[in-house]
């Protein structure tokens, strides 16, 4: 575990690894909960997918450093995650909230793992992120659609749109924050910071444009710290509590 934690590649593919664990297990809270019964079993799929997802990556940081992925997963220490502080946010159960936030991190990550993609001789991590590419971008194409609708489906379903961007573009900076509290804060460990925060918010604010939404990204100084290293808030506690709690009482148990 240590050599994997102290590797800024490793680094880098746990933090993308832990935003989908994050993001699929607090999206599963909706499963029966969404507005109409097609979108319920889409927002589950997509669930699943995130799942499958932070289990490739996870396979992959197994088989590079001899771990069991599940080890992995749930048996680190909690400032030993690299999640952003964006992805552990409560939605409050308020369907607004999820699609954006869903949005915003399913954009990034789908320039994320094509970053990753793109380095070479590195096992079979380019091959695990082209499987994981197509599913990545049917999820934006389908939080983007609904952006779309419903900032076009009346005066309230707009505002609570809005309502849920102002709430969650503070922590957008923080996606970039470079992940590993035990390694320096280098540059190159996020395979340009800069360069791919311009690439996102570039991308986010075409959707804003077209729909008429408001919001602004900056980011933050790098001495600012959150999740990515290791220090978290109380929402990312509530979580990793709950996810881990059938771990804690049975180690090493399966079914």
């Amino acid at each position: 575990m240590e050599a994997m934690l102290n590797d800024p590649l490793s680094v880098l593919i746990l933090s993308h690894a832990d935003d989908k664990l994050m993001l699929g297990h607090m999206q599963s809270d909706w499963t029966g909960l969404g507005p109409i019964l097609e979108e319920d079993i889409a927002s589950s799929a997509m669930a699943q997918d995130d799942l499958s997802h932070a289990l490739t990556l996870y396979e992959f940081l197994g088989n590079q450093h001899d771990l069991d992925p599940d080890v992995i997963a749930f048996e680190r220490a909690p400032e030993d995650y690299a999640c952003c502080d964006l992805v552990t946010q409560s939605d409050e159960f308020d369907w607004a909230s999820s699609v954006v936030k869903r949005w915003l991190m399913a954009t990034f990550m789908k320039l994320a793992i094509e970053r990753l993609s793109a380095i070479e001789n590195v096992n079979d991590l380019s091959a695990r992120c082209g499987r994981i590419l197509p599913e990545q971008q049917l999820q934006v194409d389908h939080l983007q659609g609904w952006i779309s609708r419903l900032c076009s489906g009346g005066s309230e379903a707009r505002e609570r749109i809005q309502t849920a961007l102002d709430r969650l573009a503070p922590s957008v900076g923080m996606v970039m924050e470079i992940p590993g509290h035990r390694l320096p804060e280098d540059e190159e460990f996020c395979c340009g910071r800069d360069e791919l925060f311009g690439q996102w918010t570039s991308q986010l604010q075409t959707k804003l444009d077209e729909t008429g939404l408001n919001a602004s990204f900056s980011l933050p100084n790098r001495g600012v710290r959150g999740g990515r290293r290791g220090q978290h808030a109380d929402h990312f506690h509530e979580q990793l509590a709950e996810m881990t709690e059938v771990r804690r009482i049975e180690p090493g148990a399966s079914w």
